[in-house]
């Protein structure tokens, strides 16, 4: 019915990790069915939970600001490539996350454990 995603960032080069929420999808033949809103609280509850200090987004400011994303502490920060600066907005889960932050957005990613190599073995 729905989909969200949320993405490891960097803020600029060196600074903190926060997470780039996006995209936020719903099925259109359900739309006004409170699925995005749904999707959109689950996925800040989670971050929250997990211990994660911010989360940005590229979007409309009227929908997004419900949920109490803005553009107030985005300024200083930029996206990679084309967007539209006024839509950049984000919601601090912990006071003061973007105090300094400045700079592009950088995927990061989670590192994964190394793993032993499986061999596959011949019958």
């Amino acid at each position: 019915a729905g989909t969200v995603r949320l993405w490891d960032v960097t803020l600029g080069d060196g600074g903190s990790s926060a997470l780039l929420l996006g995209p936020l999808a719903v099925d259109p033949s359900l739309k006004s069915a409170g699925i995005g809103s749904a999707l959109m609280r689950h996925a800040i509850a989670e971050a929250a939970r997990l211990g994660h200090a911010a989360i940005l987004l590229v979007g409309d400011e009227p929908y997004y600001g419900r949920f109490g994303f803005s553009a107030a502490r985005t300024g200083a920060l930029a996206m990679p490539g084309p967007y539209e600066r006024h839509r950049l907005l984000a919601l601090e889960l912990v006071e003061g996350a973007l105090d300094g932050a400045e700079g592009t957005l950088k995927a990061s990613g989670r590192k994964l454990k190394a793993q032993a190599p499986i061999l596959a073995r011949e019958a």
